[in-house]
């Protein structure tokens, strides 16, 4: 689901990985938050390719532009 194995094992947090720091180990694809982290991986493999996401994923948090707000049909702007 594009999170970080290493960081997954190591700190157990979810951070998404780089699209440029992707792997394939045994017939999975890998993505990794930095480049550390894929070194780390390599010396390990078989310890972080066991990482499981939780059960319940944090839903993503993405910065809402009030200017675009603004612009919905379906807004009321209240001004003070």
């Amino acid at each position: 689901m594009g999170y970080c194995p290493v960081t997954l094992m190591d700190s157990e947090k979810l951070v998404k990985g780089l699209p440029l720091l992707v792997i394939t180990y045994k017939e999975e694809k890998f993505i990794f938050s930095s480049e550390e982290n894929l070194v780390k991986f390599f010396s390990r493999p078989s310890k972080y390719s066991k990482a499981k996401l939780p059960v319940k994923i944090p839903p993503e948090v993405k910065p809402v532009s009030l200017f675009n707000l603004q612009r919905e049909e379906n807004s009321v702007t209240f001004l003070e």
